[in-house]
């Protein structure tokens, strides 16, 4: 930068041949003397002056106690003007301080090749160093903050950027950069939309949206905020939190966005689950006390309705009549049973189940009738799969519940995969179909009770599975792209063989 400066005064001053300089002499010691002292030995000024050298002074008054400010400089003091220039005739800058109108007898004196400056400008030169020195000061101050705002922005996890007014990235945190695996330099001046990336880098917008808080913060010129959703390319649905905040120049007017991205699928997760949780909490007691209210009556009808299908003096058309109303009695007795193991505690005896043997055979079951329907059935089932916790009755139950969700997904037919594996430290089994997909609005929703998108579902399916799982230390995972299909994958504790060993040694 000084280069650059010192490049720009040469092309516009008269100082910018090298082998030019000021050599200074100063005649007295009044306003100004320490300031031009200052300019002429300081490096603070060195790039926006020319060379200069203190070559001496005459005249020490009006104040000589001044010549303090020359010591340890070996400049030579002397008595007049006339001496100094005798002693030192490569002087070519004088200047007057003396406050004593020396000025007319000077310019008559002084030799052509020697400028001269007079007392007044003193003055101008005490203004100019004040100045420098609270720009100094100023600066300094700049950057001890603007380090500070760099070292925040880089030490915050989130994703900051600063935009300018037409959506351009103007700064960013080296997180923003580190997931697109570029340069930070290559990126400024990009619209946002080309930035901003999910954890694996895929694009999070693909245009400019003119509902995200950046928008509304251009247009209304206060803070903004959104909760915005985005499905991976894997399927998982992610949440993050994003803020935008009105930077104001001088005048007040917009300069710039701030704008910081928080990912906060995990919490959001965490909250869904405690909020379910409380919700549940409630349904049972009201599902309990329902339950009992309807449950009484709903025997009367399905008594007399079986008493009345027997009666002879039915007609055809009453006969059929009664059917109806059986069938739907047997209905609501079934979804108030649905509805008591939902909110109920489970109490299923948890047993070693073999999930390859369990999923092999209730996919056969599945392929008898489905087969022929346009559906195929493929199971990748891991040979080495070690025993698990839970309850083969329940496992049976939740894969035929998946299976069916799969096949109603694929109106035309289509594969469904069964697999089974190890993911860490869980045995898993997943049901994998080539279906219609999910839409965010239902991959959100797919575990809450009682929410369902068939005409005739009662929403209970995935909520039972999920509790199920959760019961026996499981967990369910869900992943979804529309017009790609589904897959939900059941993760359950296995049994160790420690668990085998503790055993034999505890029956020694």
């Amino acid at each position: 930068m000084t280069e650059q400066k010192l490049d720009i005064a040469a092309t516009f001053c008269a100082y910018g041949a090298e082998d030019f300089a000021f050599r200074i002499g100063i005649i007295g010691t009044g306003s100004g003397f320490k300031s031009i002292i200052d300019f002429i030995t300081s490096t603070e000024y060195s790039e926006y002056l020319p060379p200069m050298v203190l070559t001496a002074v005459a005249q020490a008054d009006p104040d000589p106690a001044r010549l303090h400010y020359l010591d340890g400089m070996a400049v030579p003091v002397h008595p007049d003007w006339q001496a100094m220039l005798k002693a030192h005739p490569e002087i070519n800058l004088v200047v007057e301080l003396t406050g004593k109108h020396l000025l007319p007898e000077l310019r008559r004196a002084l030799p052509p090749h020697i400028s001269l400056v007079d007392h007044g400008i003193g003055i101008f030169f005490c203004c100019l160093h004040n100045l420098h020195q609270v720009t100094a000061h100023c600066q300094v101050d700049l950057n001890r903050k603007s380090q500070l705002l760099q070292t925040v922005m880089e030490k915050v996890r989130e994703d900051v950027l600063v935009l300018d007014t037409h959506y351009r990235v103007v700064d960013m945190n080296q997180s923003v950069a580190q997931r697109l695996g570029r340069d930070k330099e290559a990126l400024l001046g990009l619209p946002c939309w080309e930035v901003q990336t999910l954890p694996g880098g895929e694009p999070f917008c693909l245009e400019m949206d003119a509902k995200c808080p950046v928008a509304v913060t251009l247009k209304t010129r206060e803070k903004a905020e959104a909760l915005l959703t985005r499905v991976n390319p894997d399927g998982h649905l992610l949440y993050f939190r994003e803020y935008s905040y009105p930077v104001l120049d001088a005048a007040g007017g917009l300069s710039h966005v701030l704008v910081m991205r928080r990912d906060i699928t995990a919490r959001t997760y965490q909250e869904k689950a405690q909020q379910e949780r409380e919700k549940l909490a409630v349904l049972g007691e009201m599902a309990m006390y329902l339950a009992h209210e309807i449950r009484n009556p709903l025997c009367a009808i399905g008594g007399f309705t079986s008493a009345l299908m027997h009666a002879p003096e039915l007609s055809e058309r009453s006969l059929e009549k009664l059917k109806i109303v059986s069938e739907e009695t047997e209905r609501l007795e079934g979804m108030l049973t649905n509805i008591l193991k939902f909110t109920r505690p489970s109490k299923t005896m948890v047993e070693d189940v073999d999930l390859n043997p369990l999923a092999e055979n209730t996919v056969e079951l599945t392929r008898i009738g489905y087969e022929k329907a346009g559906f195929r059935f493929r199971t990748e089932l891991d040979p080495a799969l070690p025993l698990v916790q839970g309850n083969a009755d329940l496992f049976k139950q939740a894969l035929m519940n998946l299976l069916q969700n799969a096949i109603e997904a694929m109106p035309s037919g289509g594969e469904i995969v069964i697999a089974t594996g190890l993911a860490g430290d869980m045995a898993y089994l997943s049901v994998k179909d080539t279906g219609v997909g999910m839409s965010k609005k239902d991959i959100e929703r797919a575990f809450s009770p009682f929410y369902t998108t068939k005409p005739r579902g009662l929403g209970l399916g995935l909520s039972l599975i999920k509790k199920a799982m959760e019961e026996i230390g499981g967990r369910v995972d869900l992943v979804s792209v529309e017009g790609a299909g589904t897959t939900v994958t059941l993760f359950v504790p296995p049994i160790l063989e420690t668990r085998d060993q503790d055993r034999a040694i505890l029956s020694i």
